[in-house]
């Protein structure tokens, strides 16, 4: 089963606990960039990027070789009422099985929009039309009238590849980064400056901020503007940067007016799980399902040897060691992130609460007797497990959502458990 299959699975059945449904791991990661337009500075125009890891999608075999087709649509609102939208299909073809399991190999394209300035909501849903499986998102977005400021710019796209002719910027091979894919290397920004008052040259900073490593850069330059629209790249130093969300910010100053713009990307080392945005929190998560030695050794190892130690702890559990993917760690931070998003209460995430705990190593129950507003006693939550014989009991004890054990229990005590659920 490929690992988009157990992370749905895992979500899809962690979604049956909640009232709501929970959204399964994204199929596909995109991003949506606004712009002018491309013969009028007063009308705008958005670019959605669409990216695809071959091993998101499912192939069948064909003769010799192995196809995907997978199918977008975007339907653009204002207010309710549909502006515009496409639907358009992609297909895909390999000549050999490892391939379809690539994490490295992507399929993109993108589709551009006219817009009047306004406020929009753009909605895409993905479909991989071999398994059926779809993913939806919803994404508000502002296009503004560029003729009017003396200094404005687009937002900030990120690129793989830029194309430069006689010091013009003549095509970009966009990269898009979320929380669960980080950028490559190289990688370079991509942004275009709109000067209705013809300034010659403007001052540019840029600034790299990490959330969790305290890296913070910046670099001022003079730029020669090349009309009423010039295009702008430079490339972002990913090679050196740790594992990480990086906050990525521009100020543009012509004629003592100033612009500015901001975007977040993220730097991902390998071996780590698509979902963790720090190293010294994903070994914490380790606690639930490491042996007493293991996690003697996790704790006091050195800064330097973090990251080996953890991928040497995940490596004793993957499955199909031959392969890019650890399918037994995916699923494992699959389950977290499930954790957090239905059990996330006030001061802790989902995944340290009692419920996450169980849910965490044992996985979710066979059936939920509960009652969230008894008459004259605490709401309670009751797990049954048939397959161990076992129930727990979960109490509201403050009344804010937050079911701790009626009875506590050890992490030991659950390990136990799950060897028996084996």
């Amino acid at each position: 089963m490929k690992l988009t299959s157990l992370l749905f699975l895992v979500l899809f059945t962690a979604a049956s606990i909640a009232d709501d449904n929970v959204s399964p791991y994204p199929l596909f990661h995109y991003d949506i960039v606004s712009y002018a337009a491309k013969d009028d500075l007063s009308i705008g125009r958005i670019e959605i990027f669409i990216e695809v890891v071959y091993d998101d999608v499912q192939f069948v075999k064909v003769d010799e070789s192995y196809k995907a087709d997978y199918e977008i649509s975007a339907v653009i609102t204002d207010g309710g009422d549909q502006i515009d939208g496409d639907i358009w299909k992609e297909s895909l073809s390999v000549s050999s099985f490892d391939e379809t399991n690539s994490r490295s190999a992507v399929s993109l394209s993108n589709k551009s929009f006219r817009l009047e300035p306004g406020k929009y909501t753009v909605s895409l849903k993905f479909e991989d039309l071999e398994s059926g499986k779809t993913y939806s998102s919803e994404d508000k977005i502002k296009i503004d009238d560029y003729s009017v400021p003396p200094i404005s710019a687009s937002e900030i796209a990120f690129a793989r590849q830029v194309t430069v002719e006689n010091g013009v910027i003549k095509s970009i091979v966009p990269e898009v980064t979320t929380s669960y894919k980080g950028l490559g290397y190289p990688a370079f920004a991509y942004i275009e400056i709109y000067n209705p008052q013809m300034a010659e040259t403007a001052e540019l900073t840029v600034e790299i901020q990490g959330e969790n490593t305290g890296f913070k850069s910046t670099k001022t330059t003079n730029i020669a503007l090349t009309g009423e629209r010039s295009g702008y790249s430079f490339a972002l130093p990913t090679d050196s940067l740790l594992h990480d969300r990086y906050l990525l910010k521009i100020d543009i100053v012509a004629n003592g007016k100033k612009a500015e713009l901001e975007k977040t990307f993220y730097v991902r080392w390998n071996g780590l799980p698509r979902n963790a945005s720090d190293l010294d929190e994903a070994i914490l998560q380790v606690h639930y399902i490491a042996t007493r030695e293991e996690w003697k050794k996790l704790k006091k190892v050195p800064e330097s040897k973090k990251l080996e130690y953890f991928q040497e702890f995940w490596k004793k559990r993957d499955p199909t060691s031959g392969t890019e993917e650890n399918e037994a760690m995916q699923s494992y931070y699959a389950k977290i992130d499930a954790a957090n998003q239905l059990f996330t209460v006030v001061g802790r995430k989902g995944w340290q609460t009692d419920r996450g705990l169980v849910f965490i190593i044992l996985g979710p129950p066979d059936e939920i007797i509960q009652n969230n507003y008894p008459s004259g006693s605490r709401p309670y939550h009751i797990w049954q497990y048939y397959s161990i014989n076992r129930q727990f009991e979960f109490y509201d004890r403050n009344g804010f959502g937050d079911f701790e054990f009626l009875n506590p229990l050890s992490i030991g005590e659950l390990q136990r458990f799950a060897v028996k659920l084996q």
